[in-house]
């Protein structure tokens, strides 16, 4: 008896080899997926320990320590599930993936509402700023993120990749600096990371769900009705999400090529420390501030402080703003002040 097809015809005709997952392949598969998406205490609790490994890494600009919280991060597997599910026509699956990682997420959410509390104040870090600007390429690289894991998933002898997929796909940090960001009156980076973070679960699932498609996963129950209805709508509501959210990534990539610069050469210092340096300036007749920032290029921390003059500086205005900002923020940074004079018109 012929077998049933279990790829598509337009690949096929143009001489598709890669093989097909058999028939208990797929039931393997499918008992691994749903492992991984069961969610549960153990889920929950390693969603607290990598939220709060990464909010750490993040506050600290630890590159090490927020790839250690990637690593450790279980959200990957219920996404993974939602694909298969895609794929499959599985509605019990989809939703229970979907409310695993739901759950996940507000768990890893709250825990970096938390570490934002008990670090008020902070100064933006490199780790921070880059999941604060998103583009057109994070985009890029949730797709492939979304292609690789499936198929290490669908083709056990690839499954030693999935650690380099958890890596780049680097879910939880995003989600960290929306809960830092919000907390600590960043609400542009928190916005911003928020779109990082729903473009990255939205291409995973699509991507994951097209390659298991490609694998020969073919819907359950095909003829009972209902089921290509809620797929098809499923479909439908993700690549809706996805073009909206393509809106503010090419938006992002239009303001990086007109600034000409990817990554800032200078970083906000936090909001207490910029506090106390326009309250003592206000007392400073005919100086004002123009900036203050931290600069990311040198190697040691060094703060810059840019003024405008009408008149003279009074003298010990210089050693008056290093000695506040060496009180006020700590660590004896470098500080340098930067005085422009404002020529008026007679």
């Amino acid at each position: 008896m012929q077998q049933p097809r279990n790829r598509p015809r337009w690949l096929e005709r143009m001489g598709y080899q890669l093989p097909i997952l058999e028939r208990d392949d797929r039931k393997a598969l499918l008992k691994h997926v749903e492992a991984g998406s069961h969610g549960g205490v153990d889920y929950l609790v390693m969603m607290v320990l990598s939220s709060g490994l990464a909010s750490l890494g993040l506050l600290e600009d630890s590159t090490a320590v927020v790839i250690g919280a990637m690593l450790v991060a279980p959200l990957m597997g219920p996404l993974i599930g939602a694909g298969l599910a895609l794929a499959q026509g599985n509605l019990v699956l989809h939703r229970n993936s979907i409310w695993v990682a739901f759950q996940g997420l507000l768990v890893g959410f709250v825990m970096s509402v938390v570490m934002g509390v008990l670090n008020p104040g902070f100064e933006t870090t490199l780790e921070i700023e880059a999941r604060g600007n998103p583009d057109i390429l994070d985009l890029g690289v949730a797709v492939f993120s979304g292609f690789v894991a499936a198929y290490a998933i669908g083709r056990p002898g690839f499954v030693n990749t999935l650690a380099g997929v958890a890596i780049a796909a680097a879910l939880v940090p995003p989600l960290c600096v929306v809960g830092i960001g919000l907390t600590n009156d960043q609400p542009f980076v928190a916005a911003n990371s928020a779109i990082l973070l729903l473009t990255n679960l939205v291409a995973i699932i699509l991507s994951a769900a097209m390659v298991f498609g490609l694998l020969g996963v073919r819907g359950v129950d095909i003829n009972k009705g209902g089921v290509k209805s809620w797929k098809r709508s499923a479909f439908l509501i993700m690549i809706l999400l996805l073009v909206i959210l393509l809106l503010p990534l090419l938006s992002n990539v239009a303001e990086q090529k007109r600034r000409g610069q990817n990554k800032p050469l200078t970083y906000p210092v936090a909001a207490h420390v910029q506090e106390v340096v326009e309250a003592y300036l206000e007392s400073v007749p005919e100086v004002s501030l123009m900036t203050i920032a931290r600069v990311s290029v040198e190697p040691t921390s060094s703060i810059s402080i840019l003024l405008l003059a009408t008149g003279k500086v009074p003298v010990g205005t210089k050693d008056d703003l290093t000695r506040l900002v060496h009180e006020v923020r700590g660590g004896n940074p470098t500080v340098r002040v930067v005085v422009l004079r404002e020529v008026l018109e007679q």
